[in-house]
């Protein structure tokens, strides 16, 4: 029997086991196998079925399966290559995994369907033939969230609306939970952007309303991370910051294995501290932090942003400044141009007051440059800010001036609160150069805002301003 399984295994005779070539060759043989362990399953179907089919009784995916279907559910969940690696992979090994270079282990495969949402076998392809229907049917469902996204990203964004309306109300016995909360997340999000805030908060309370799995209830988590974002971006920061801290705690008291979740949260929830006046509520923890020496992702960079705002209004200019200097190395356009955008005009702005002109002037064109070849459609709020202030360090009272106007006349809609903080710095610029009166109605314009925005405690400040510059020009 020994000697008859031999030669079936090329055919190799008895006389030439005694070749000493024969070790390279078995080597071989055993490399474009996979090094598939010999089972009695594998005995009975090895002498007599091609390798497709050891894989399929075997359940051993190729690795070019197993790297499409990570990266397919990655797309179609909106995440990037370093979102998914988290903070215990990189994004290198996420890349190499995706396009089969790599065999991630038991544990790597178990993190990662964490993170997208799915099962193991989701991933793995190690899917019995009774679920093939079922596997087909969430491939459709998935094609369909991928192509909606795709539209979306392509500007049509009532069209994307409609199409993640039909997958969000399909009956709930021919619909993917996960499909079906992906796709209530982007109608969410599309009706912020849309300016329709009230309409995208209201399908997300409807998801809290539902009941929601247990111990770890992701779904849950990521509306309410969503939902705290909307009401932030839609300066409503006190609402925001309710569901934002109720997102911290649920996602501290459970300790998911990953540490994704617990970075978005705690993204929105400095951004919401520190706007509605109470930066402590914000947790000062380094959870998530890639190394010194790598690339900063956007929420870990939002994050350092607002505390360097924080030491900056506690008087503690120069740690602002180190920590700003850092994030603006290591944050790049990639991370997103707004926020790209505002790290850079802060720092700016910060060196400006340090009397370092000629590196924030260097800062500023570089910026504005980057924003016009990139045709960004956000306007760049922070670096204009920047520009002016330059202008008044400079002299150039009448670009200060005709900057300061042009930011008053931007729309109210949205982050009503980065406008007033804006404004704020100009109408400072202002009373600097000597013309109260135009200071005096940036101020009052700058309080305003953000009382419409929940910022009390800015609003407070930009009003004890105003009646310092009235009781100088009385």
């Amino acid at each position: 029997m020994r000697r008859a399984r031999r030669n079936d295994l090329g055919g190799l005779g008895e006389d030439r086991w005694r070749n000493p070539n024969i070790g390279r060759l078995l080597l071989d043989c055993l490399v474009k196998c996979r090094a598939l362990i010999v089972t009695r399953r594998f005995e009975a179907v090895a002498r007599v079925q091609p390798l497709s089919e050891i894989r399929r009784v075997c359940r051993m995916p190729e690795l070019a399966d197993t790297g499409r279907r990570i990266k397919e559910l990655r797309v179609g969940a909106g995440m990037t290559q370093h979102d998914l690696a988290g903070s215990d992979m990189s994004s290198s090994y996420i890349s190499l995994v995706e396009r089969g270079k790599r065999i991630p282990s038991g544990r790597a495969l178990k993190i990662l369907a964490e993170r997208l949402g799915v099962g193991v076998d989701e991933i793995s392809g190690a899917v019995e033939p009774a679920e093939t229907f079922g596997r087909v049917r969430r491939l459709d469902l998935v094609g369909r969230l991928v192509a909606a996204r795709r539209q979306w990203d392509g500007g049509d964004a009532e069209g994307a609306l409609s199409e993640f309306r039909a997958l969000a109300e399909m009956e709930p016995s021919g619909r993917q939970d996960d499909v079906f909360t992906e796709a209530q997340l982007a109608i969410a999000e599309i009706l912020g952007t849309l300016g329709r805030a009230d309409e995208g908060a209201e399908v997300l309370l409807r998801m809290l309303d539902s009941p929601a799995p247990a111990p770890y209830a992701e779904p849950r988590l990521r509306a309410l991370i969503a939902l705290a974002d909307l009401l932030e971006s839609a300066g409503r920061v006190q609402d925001g910051l309710r569901y934002a801290l109720t997102g911290y705690l649920e996602c501290a008291g459970q300790r998911p294995d990953t540490g994704f979740h617990s970075v978005l949260v705690l993204d929105v929830l400095t951004r919401c501290a520190y706007w509605s006046g109470c930066p402590d509520w914000a947790p000062g923890t380094d959870h998530g932090r890639p190394p010194a020496d790598g690339v900063l992702p956007g929420p870990r960079a939002a994050i350092d942003l607002h505390r360097a705002l924080d030491l900056r209004d506690r008087g503690e200019t120069e740690r602002a400044a180190a920590l700003l200097e850092e994030c603006a190395r290591r944050v790049t356009p990639a991370a997103g141009f707004p926020l790209w955008e505002k790290i850079n005009g802060h720092y700016a702005l910060l060196l400006l007051r340090g009397g370092e002109t000629a590196q924030a002037r260097s800062i500023v064109e570089r910026g504005l440059v980057v924003a016009s070849v990139a045709q960004e459609p956000d306007f760049p709020l922070w670096l204009t800010t920047a520009d002016a202030v330059g202008a008044e360090a400079a002299g150039d009272t009448d670009r200060l001036f005709a900057l300061g106007e042009r930011l008053a006349g931007l729309p109210d809609t949205g982050r009503s609160h980065e406008k007033a903080a804006a404004l704020r710095e100009i109408a400072a610029a202002c009373e600097r150069v000597g013309d109260r009166e135009r200071a005096a109605g940036h101020f009052r314009y700058s309080a305003e805002l953000f009382r419409r925005a929940q910022a009390y405690r800015h609003a407070e400040r930009a009003r004890e301003r105003l009646a310092d510059l009235l009781e100088k020009r009385d």
